[in-house]
């Protein structure tokens, strides 16, 4: 894209050499598809009767589907991130979902987003006020230039806005430099101002224009104060871009294919419906006198009702209906057809979803852990789990929180093996093959301190049960 080469080319003259490639161009076409409208395709002209006629092909809009639905497989308000202790916890998350941050409703928007533009990135920092705030920033307007087999280590992120002037734009830039390197993070603002949206333009002085942000900073820590994010997927378009890739990036063919055959599908019931072919001297009308003796004339069809077509032919009857035979089977079956093929490639296996002339359902409410499904789910897992450690570690170093464990609990109601995992887990625990604290922990989700809390807990009810019947801990009793 024409402002990406210029940011580049501007850039590579103060010696930053961004990675900029074909990906941008990519992520604008993956971003359209989630968009529910490409307009090279949903929008199309054809030639009917002689005349050029503008068509929109209707879609069943699935790229957004899928990400929404891969989404709920990896974070739900369920899932849980506990620290070292209880206080900590709690403090971490007052700053997580405070209400700059909103971490519960942000961070699965912003995972969707990221698994359809195949980027994304996290900012924390403390803001004017002092409070720490989390930057949700989307993937086409993040661009790296120090990397490591795949590890971004330094990346710009890029706002605009515009100032009107008269009948003129003028056009500023915000550049973000974000770098992590021997154990420093560092951080550079730079603004550039422009007459077109194409251009970088001149740079400007930082404080002028925003006299509140500092312009640099440097800090020493073990924990950089960004993450990357991507699908866990390896970049087929550009090999040697860091960059990640749409989830669906090689699933667009298919998205066409639902999309014709959801589009005919609906066509179907408009080119063929109920219709009666009228004869023009059927049409005609003639003067009846009422009962007052006023004169009307009357026809005897309606001209507005869509039902009757007239015809200027010799017709044998001048009334005749005709009854299309609706193939509403045949495109159900082809549609699902293609949603077993869609979904196969997206890595959630066949018959994960449905259509059913309605709409598309889920399948099924739960997955099997030995499934497609399960095993991306659990593929993807690795990425965002991984990121979202390291954010909690930048949060807690700008707060202050003090923890040297963070355990992330993703929620399995979805899993349907869970009970028998369960049941696995409480039959090692009665023949001594696993501690109860480890039962708690993995598979009632308890933090350390809650499973030492709840056995001191049971360990004290038993105590109590037994003075109240008279025994002791040493008492033994016997069957008569």
């Amino acid at each position: 894209m024409e402002f990406y080469d210029n940011i580049a080319s501007v850039l590579s003259k103060k010696g930053i050499n961004l990675t900029v490639g074909t990906i941008y161009d990519l992520m604008a076409i993956w971003k359209s598809w989630y968009r529910g409208n490409v307009n090279d395709f949903h929008y199309y002209t054809e030639r009917i009767n002689g005349t050029d006629v503008k068509c929109e092909r209707l879609t069943m809009n699935m790229p957004k589907k899928l990400c929404e639905d891969i989404t709920k497989l990896l974070w739900t308000e369920k899932t849980r991130i506990d620290l070292s202790n209880k206080n900590a916890t709690k403090r971490l998350w007052e700053v997580l979902d405070s209400k700059e941050n909103s971490f519960t409703v942000n961070l699965p928007i912003f995972i969707e987003k990221m698994l359809a533009l195949g980027n994304g990135a996290t900012v924390e920092y403390k803001d004017a006020n002092n409070k720490t705030i989390i930057d949700y920033i989307d993937g086409d307007v993040i661009i790296p230039y120090k990397f490591t087999n795949g590890y971004i280590s330094g990346m710009i992120t890029i706002s605009r806005f515009i100032e009107e002037k008269g009948k003129n734009k003028i056009y500023y830039t915000h550049i973000t430099y974000h770098e992590y390197v021997n154990g420093k993070y560092i951080k550079l603002n730079e603004v550039y101002k422009s007459n077109t949206d194409t251009t970088l333009g001149k740079q400007l002085n930082f404080n002028d224009v925003f006299p509140n942000v500092k312009e640099s900073e440097v800090v020493i820590t073990k924990n950089p104060y960004f993450q990357i994010w991507k699908p866990n997927l390896a970049n087929n378009f550009d090999t040697n871009s860091p960059m990640g890739i749409s989830i669906y990036a090689n699933s667009i063919d298919r998205f066409k294919s639902l999309d014709v055959k959801y589009d005919s599908f609906y066509n179907e019931f408009i080119l063929g419906k109920k219709r009666i072919i009228v004869d023009q001297s059927a049409l005609k009308g003639k003067i009846e006198t009422d009962n007052n003796g006023n004169t009307h004339f009357v026809q005897y069809f309606d001209k507005n009702d869509k039902v009757y077509q007239a015809i200027n032919a010799e017709m044998k009857e001048p009334v005749k209906e005709v009854d299309f035979t609706l193939r509403h089977q045949e495109h159900i079956d082809s549609i699902n057809a293609d949603l077993n093929w869609l979904t196969e490639n997206i890595g959630l296996g066949s018959n994960y979803y449905k259509f059913d002339g309605t709409g598309v359902k889920t399948a099924t409410e739960v997955i099997s852990e030995n499934s497609q499904a399960f095993r991306t789910k659990e593929h993807y897992q690795i990425i965002v789990n991984a990121c979202v450690e390291d954010l909690v570690k930048a949060v807690c170093e700008l707060e202050g929180i003090k923890t040297n464990k963070i355990t992330i609990t993703p929620d399995d109601s979805i899993i349907e093996d869970k009970n028998a995992e369960m049941t696995r887990a409480q039959l090692e625990v009665s023949q001594g093959l696993r501690s109860k604290k480890s039962y708690l922990m993995d598979i009632k989700g308890m933090s350390e301190d809650e499973a030492e809390e709840e056995l001191q807990k049971i360990q004290e009810e038993k105590m109590s049960n037994q003075e109240a019947f008279g025994f002791t801990a040493n008492t033994e009793i016997e069957e008569e």
